[in-house]
C-alpha cells in the first residue's frame, strides 16, 4: 500500500473558509486585526458564536495576505498528525508568500516533533517577507507535547512567520513572554462583538427587516453583542413585525439560545430535514455522499446546499460545496437532541460512518467511529489490519489513545490486538510494556481452536527484536530462528518498512545494531541472515545495511558492494528509509574513502531527491545536511559551513543541545573547523557523558576523537592524550579502523605520539600500529615510520590480529573466545601465520613479533 494514499490529508482541514456574499463584512473588526497582523502571535480568543473564524477569514481575503489555514480537531492530538497537517499549511503560506514551498513540507509524516521543528524553522529561515499561519479551534490541542513544540517554533521561527491562533480559551503557551516583547496581538469578546451600527446594517440593510433604532439598540443591549444569538434573533423575525416590548425579552444567555436554536431553526424544518440534521450531526465533516450513507437520505447533497443558502449554521468547507460542516453551536444542539431523541441509533449510525470512511481509504476515522459506536470487533479488526501502517507512521499517540477502549479481558481474548499495541510499546523503547502485552497475547492464545499461526510469528518476531534490543542476541536468535519454523514466516510489522533506527544515520550505532559492539554485530547478523534468508522479512535490509557498514568500518572494501546493492535492493522493496538512508550514506563514504572525488556527491544527491518524491520524515532530511556539511569540511567550503552554522547561532545553545547526536557531532565538527575549540569541547564534553550512560559505543568513541583534537588546539596536549588514549581502549577489542582513519593526518599524528608513548598495553600497541600501517598508505606525506618486517607486513589485519594475541600467550581457544570465532578457524590463521613468517611453532613466530615494533 502506497504510504500516501494510506493516510491523506483532508484537503477542507486546509481550506480557508469562506462564506456567501450575504455575509456582514465586518470592515472595523478587519482593521483591528490588521493593526496588530505584524505581531509574531496574534490571538483571537472569544466564547462559541462570536464569529472569531469569520473574521480572520474576513482579514485574510479581504488584505490578501498569504497564509496557510488549519482547522484543527480532536484528532489532531497526535502529534505526528497535528505536524504533518501543520507542515502543509505552512507550505500553503509559502506559496503565497511569493516562494515556492519546499518539498520538505509536504510531508506524509514525521517521526518526532523535535526533528520536525529543527528542519521547518530552517526552512522558515529562508523566507524573507511576511506569511500567516492561521491555526482555527486551537483550544481542542490538549497533548502537552504539542504545546510545547509550538512554543519551540513561536520562539525560535523568523520574524516573518506570523502565526493567528482562533480558540475559546487561552492556550497553554508562554503568552506574558510574547506580551513584554511586544509580539503578541490580542482580540477577545469585547472587540468581536457587533457595535450597534453593524446590528442596523446587518438587520435592515442586509437582511431586509426594517428594524427601529429602538428595536436594534434592545437587541445589541439584549445580546450584548453576541453574534450567534443576533443571527438567530434575525432569523426568527423574518416575515414579522418586532416590536420593542417582544425585543426586550430577548436574552443572550446559552440556555436561551439552546432553546431558541430548537424552537425558531430546528422545528421549523420539516421532519425528514430534522431527523438528517440529527443523525448526521455525529460527523466533524459533512459531505452528500458521507451523509446519504449515515441518514439514509439520498438528497443529502441537496439538503445541504439548502442548509448553506438559507441560514448561517451549515458552513462550507471548500469552495466547490462538496464538504460542509454545522456551526458549533448547532452541532452541540443536535447532538444532544440525537442522544435525547434517537440515542439507541447511535451505534448504527457510527457504524454507518465507519463503514463508508473504511470504504474511501480512511482508516483512522473509519476505526475512531467503531469506537464511538461502541463496535468493539470492528474497531478491533481495523486496528489489527493497519496497525502496521500506522506505526510507520509514527503515530503511537493515536494507538495508545485507542488502546484505552479496551480492557484487559477483550485483549486476552484477541492476541493480534496485544501484538499491536506491544509492537507500539517496543517502538517507544517501553519494553516492559510490550513484553507484558506478549505474555498476555500468548498466554489465552493456545487454549483457541481457530488458527492463530500469524500470531506466533509476530511474537517470535517481536520477542526477538525485543531482546536485541536488550543485547540479549542468543535469545534474540533463537526467538527468530523459531519464527522461521512456521507459516507464514514473515511479520507484517517488519513488510511495511517499519523504521527500527529513526534516531540514527549510521545503523551500525543504532541499537538494533547493538549501540557499535562491531565484535557482536559480527556474530549476531550473519547467522541472522542465514536464519531469514528466504523468509522475506523486512529486517533482512537491516542485516545488509549492517553489515555494509560493519565492512567498511572494517576497511574491507571486497565485501561492500554486495552488501550495499542488498540493502538498496530491499530497502526499496518497502520503501525504508531507515535502510536507504544509511545505505546511500555508506556508498558516499566509501566512495570518499577510494577518492572518488568525480562521483562522491551523486549518491547525496540522489537520496536527498528520493526522500522528497517520497514525503520522508525531516529528520532523514536533516541527517543528509548534516553529512553534507561534514563533506563541506573536508573540501574547504567555509561558507557553506559557515551558513548552516548560522542556523543554530540564531537561537539559543539548549536549543542546539536538544538535536540529534549525529547532528550535534556535526557541529562540534563545524566548531573545530572554524577554531571555536571552546564551543567544541563543551559540547562535546556534554556529549562524552550521553553517549557513556547510553554505552553507545561507536558515538562514544568518535567523540573522545573529536574532544581530543579540539583538546590539542587548544594546547591542553595531557588532556588530548587522555582522549585519543580512551579512544583506542574502546575501540581496539572491536576492530575499529574507519573512525580513524577517516579523521585524516591530524588523528593519525596524536596516534603515532600515543604509540611512541607506550603507555597503551601490548594488544593496543599493535592495534595502533596496523592502524598506521593503513594511514600510511592513506597519507603518504606523514613523517610517520612503524618498522615491521616484510614478513609481518604480508599479514592480513585479521592474522595480525591473531598473532598480537599470541604475542599476549592466548592460548587457541582464548583467541577463539576473544575474537569470537572457532577453533578451527583460529587454527586456519595460526597455519596461515606459520607459513607467511616461516616459521614452525608459536615461540618462533613470538620471536618474529618482538623483532619488530608490532
Amino acid at each position: 500500500m502506497n504510504q500516501a494514499m494510506y493516510s491523506p490529508l483532508i484537503a477542507t482541514k486546509l481550506h480557508i473558509p469562506t462564506y456567501s456574499s450575504d455575509l456582514l463584512h465586518r470592515h472595523q473588526l478587519v482593521e483591528e486585526i490588521d493593526e496588530v497582523g505584524m505581531a509574531k502571535v496574534i490571538l483571537i480568543c472569544a466564547p462559541a458564536g462570536f464569529g472569531k473564524t469569520t473574521a480572520v477569514s474576513q482579514w485574510v481575503s479581504s488584505t490578501g495576505k498569504p497564509a496557510g489555514w488549519l482547522s484543527l480537531d480532536e484528532s489532531d492530538n497526535d502529534p505526528a498528525r497535528f505536524w504533518r497537517y501543520l507542515a502543509k499549511a505552512i507550505s500553503t503560506g509559502q506559496k503565497g508568500a511569493g516562494r515556492e514551498a519546499s518539498a520538505l513540507l509536504d510531508l506524509s509524516y514525521t517521526a518526532s516533533a523535535e526533528h520536525f521543528l529543527s528542519v521547518l524553522l530552517e526552512e522558515i529561515a529562508a523566507i524573507h517577507s511576511d506569511y500567516y499561519l492561521v491555526l482555527d479551534d486551537y483550544h481542542l490541542i490538549k497533548e502537552p507535547s504539542i504545546h510545547a513544540g509550538m512554543q519551540n517554533l513561536l520562539q525560535y521561527a523568523s520574524p516573518f512567520l506570523h502565526v493567528i491562533l482562533i480558540t475559546r480559551e487561552e492556550p497553554p503557551l508562554p503568552l506574558h513572554r510574547l506580551r513584554v516583547r511586544k509580539q503578541l496581538g490580542q482580540l477577545g469578546a469585547e472587540q468581536l462583538r457587533f457595535k450597534e451600527e453593524e446590528c442596523q446594517r446587518l438587520f435592515n440593510e442586509l437582511m431586509g427587516l426594517d428594524l427601529s433604532y429602538e428595536v436594534i439598540q434592545l437587541l445589541s443591549e439584549r445580546t450584548e453583542g453576541w453574534i450567534a444569538a443576533l443571527q438567530l434573533a434575525a432569523l426568527s423575525l423574518r416575515g414579522k413585525t418586532a416590536s420593542a416590548v417582544e425585543m426586550y425579552n430577548f436574552s443572550g444567555n446559552d440556555k436561551y439560545v439552546e432553546d431558541y436554536l430548537t424552537e425558531e431553526v430546528l422545528k421549523r424544518l420539516p421532519e425528514s430535514v430534522q431527523q438528517f440534521l440529527l443523525k448526521t450531526s455525529i460527523l466533524p465533516r459533512l459531505s452528500g455522499e458521507l451523509c446519504a450513507a449515515v441518514a439514509k437520505e439520498p438528497d443529502a447533497h441537496v439538503i445541504l446546499q439548502m442548509l448553506a443558502s438559507t441560514n448561517s449554521f451549515v458552513v462550507p468547507l471548500d469552495g466547490v460545496n462538496e464538504w460542509y460542516r454545522y456551526h458549533h453551536l448547532f452541532a452541540d444542539l443536535l447532538n444532544a437532541h440525537l442522544r435525547q431523541k434517537y440515542n439507541e441509533q447511535l451505534p448504527a449510525l457510527h457504524a454507518a460512518a465507519s463503514q463508508w470512511f473504511e470504504a474511501h481509504g480512511c482508516p483512522t476515522e473509519a476505526i475512531e467511529h467503531a469506537l464511538l459506536g461502541h463496535d468493539l470487533v470492528g474497531a478491533t479488526r481495523l486496528i489489527v489490519e493497519h496497525a502496521p501502517w500506522i506505526l510507520k507512521q509514527h503515530e503511537n499517540v493515536t494507538l495508545r489513545r485507542w488502546m484505552k477502549h479496551f480492557d484487559t479481558a477483550w485483549l486476552k481474548e484477541h492476541p493480534e490486538l496485544c501484538i499491536a499495541f506491544a509492537w507500539m510499546h517496543a517502538l517507544s523503547d517501553e519494553l516492559e510494556q510490550a513484553e507484558g502485552l506478549v505474555h498476555l497475547a500468548e498466554d489465552n492464545m493456545y487454549a483457541k481452536s481457530e488458527s492463530l499461526d500469524d500470531c506466533r510469528v509476530e511474537i517470535c518476531v517481536l520477542r526477538g527484536y525485543i531482546q536485541l534490543i536488550l543485547r540479549n542476541t542468543d535469545l534474540s536468535l533463537a526467538y527468530l530462528e523459531e519464527s522461521v519454523k512456521m507459516k507464514p514466516k514473515f511479520s507484517r510489522y517488519l513488510l511495511v518498512g517499519i523504521e527500527l533506527n529513526w534516531d540514527e544515520a549510521f545503523v551500525l550505532r543504532s541499537r538494533v545494531a547493538l549501540s557499535g559492539y562491531l565484535s557482536k554485530v559480527n556474530e549476531f547478523y550473519p547467522k541472522l541472515r542465514m536464519i531469514w534468508k528466504h523468509s522475506g522479512l523486512g529486517i533482512l535490509a537491516y542485516g545488509s545495511i549492517v553489515m555494509a557498514e560493519l565492512y567498511y568500518e572494517k576497511n574491507e572494501f571486497e565485501q561492500l558492494t554486495y552488501f550495499v546493492q542488498r540493502a538498496l535492493q530491499l530497502g526499496m522493496n518497502t520503501m525504508n528509509l531507515g535502510v536507504l538512508v544509511p545505505a546511500y550514506l555508506v556508498l558516499t563514504r566509501w566512495r570518499k574513502a577510494e577518492r572518488r572525488e568525480s562521483e562522491l556527491w551523486l549518491p547525496i544527491e540522489e537520496i536527498t531527491e528520493l526522500c522528497r518524491q517520497r514525503n520522508a520524515s525531516p529528520h532523514w532530511l536533516a541527517f543528509l545536511e548534516a553529512f553534507r556539511v561534514r563533506l563541506w569540511i573536508e573540501e574547504n567550503r567555509r561558507d557553506e559551513v559557515e551558513q548552516w552554522l548560522g542556523q543554530f547561532e540564531k537561537r539559543r545553545k539548549d536549543f542546539a543541545h536538544s538535536r540529534h547526536e549525529f547532528e550535534r557531532l556535526t557541529l562540534a565538527r563545524a566548531y573545530l573547523y572554524l577554531k571555536r575549540e571552546n564551543e567544541a569541547c563543551e559540547l562535546l564534553t556534554r556529549l562524552k557523558h550521553e553517549t557513556e550512560l547510553k554505552d553507545r559505543l561507536g558515538s562514544r568513541i568518535e567523540t573522545l576523537i573529536l574532544l581530543s583534537q579540539a583538546y590539542y588546539n587548544l594546547k591542553k596536549h595531557h588532556e588530548s592524550a587522555e582522549c585519543i588514549r580512551m579512544a583506542v581502549m574502546l575501540a581496539a577489542p572491536e576492530g575499529y579502523v574507519r573512525i580513524f582513519l577517516d579523521e585524516g593526518p591530524e588523528v593519525a599524528r596524536m596516534l603515532y605520539a600515543l604509540y611512541k608513548s607506550k603507555t597503551c598495553s601490548k594488544q593496543e600497541l599493535a592495534y595502533i600500529a596496523r592502524l598506521l600501517k593503513m594511514m600510511e598508505k592513506e597519507f603518504p606525506t606523514l613523517d610517520i615510520q612503524i618498522r615491521v618486517s616484510p614478513e609481518l607486513d604480508k599479514l592480513t589485519e585479521r592474522e595480525a590480529e591473531v598473532l598480537a594475541l599470541i604475542g599476549e600467550g592466548l592460548s587457541n581457544a582464548e583467541i577463539a573466545s576473544r575474537l569470537h570465532l572457532t577453533i578451527g578457524t583460529v587454527k586456519v590463521y595460526v597455519h596461515q601465520i606459520y607459513a607467511k613468517l616461516q616459521v614452525r611453532n608459536r615461540a618462533q613466530a613470538v620471536v618474529k613479533l618482538r623483532e619488530s615494533e608490532l
